[in-house]
């Protein structure tokens, strides 16, 4: 294992990791979403940044998953937004308490339905032109401004279900499933979920992910294709495959490749860590493409 990938340890301390590696505290927490510096957590997955070696800060984006000591106010600096972004695109009431181990999403600005419903609109007369790129751009990073929306996002998606266009079919349906609520979303996703190919996949996909949101599991993902699990962050590591439809838990989001591997078009390798729920396993998934995640 590479020395720039660390597995926090009983008794540590940043000092004293920072200590071990011949780093500094500061170094540490440039390199990882660390809100509290006197609470590291065992097995925790810390960057030891190299010199030399310039790479994104671990542990957050799109979504992240809370600990003990977060604040609102901490996480706010920590993904250069503010609390009035991150407490609205989550629904959250109170700003001064967040419950740990819960997962919140992770954006930079409220999103502007109107603007976001003109944008799809546009790409949808477009629909048999659309590269990967503007696919990644407009789709893929619309799912989660819709999700920010929360229900309001539920009456345009509803209509964007029913776009001739398959490939807005198939984002609107993940977007459904990211917000996870609505039981008209479930008539409406119920006349796709028969249909074999992409739009019915995401359509099954959606309906499970809000049968488990509604049972209090929103915690758990499912995988939008067959994949592999690794056992570290790392390209020629050991993995075995889970198929599309994977229930997982997400332990740690964006965790940048510890070595700088990269994997065309979107440059650096982007890993998440997570626990299969059927089996326990703990491993790593890649991000594919413009380093986007294939969970729901």
């Amino acid at each position: 294992m590479p020395q720039n990938l660390y597995y926090v340890q009983p008794g540590d301390t940043l000092a004293g990791i920072a200590g071990r590696f011949g780093v500094t505290v500061q170094a540490i927490l440039e390199a990882n979403v660390i809100c509290n510096p006197n609470l590291i957590f065992v097995n925790q997955i810390l960057i030891i940044p190299s010199p030399g070696l310039d790479l994104p800060k671990a542990g957050g984006g799109p979504y992240y998953v809370v600990l003990p000591g977060d604040t609102l106010f901490c996480l706010a600096r920590q993904f250069n937004t503010s609390v009035r972004v991150l407490a609205a695109i989550n629904q959250i009431s109170n700003p001064n308490i967040i419950l740990s181990g819960t997962e919140l999403l992770i954006g930079p600005d409220i999103p502007d339905p109107a603007e976001l419903t003109a944008s799809w609109e546009s790409a949808e007369q477009q629909c048999d032109t659309l590269n990967s790129l503007q696919v990644h751009g407009i789709f893929y990073i619309g799912s989660f401004q819709w999700a920010a929306l929360g229900r309001t996002a539920v009456r345009p998606l509803l209509k964007f279900l029913n776009s001739p266009c398959d490939v807005v079919q198939y984002w609107a349906a993940i977007s459904l499933a990211r917000i996870a609520m609505n039981r008209q979303v479930r008539i409406s996703l119920n006349r796709f979920a028969n249909r074999t190919g992409a739009v019915g996949d995401a359509a099954r996909l959606a309906l499970r992910r809000i049968d488990l949101a509604a049972r209090g599991r929103k915690r758990v993902h499912l995988t939008t294709a067959n994949t592999y699990l690794a056992e570290e962050p790392f390209l020629d590591a050991p993995a075995v495959e889970l198929p599309m439809g994977t229930e997982v838990i997400v332990r740690r989001w964006h965790i940048p490749s510890p070595t700088g591997e990269e994997l065309p078009p979107g440059g650096l390798a982007i890993w998440d860590q997570v626990q299969v729920v059927a089996t326990g396993q703990i491993g790593f998934l890649l991000r594919v493409g413009y380093q986007e995640i294939e969970l729901v």
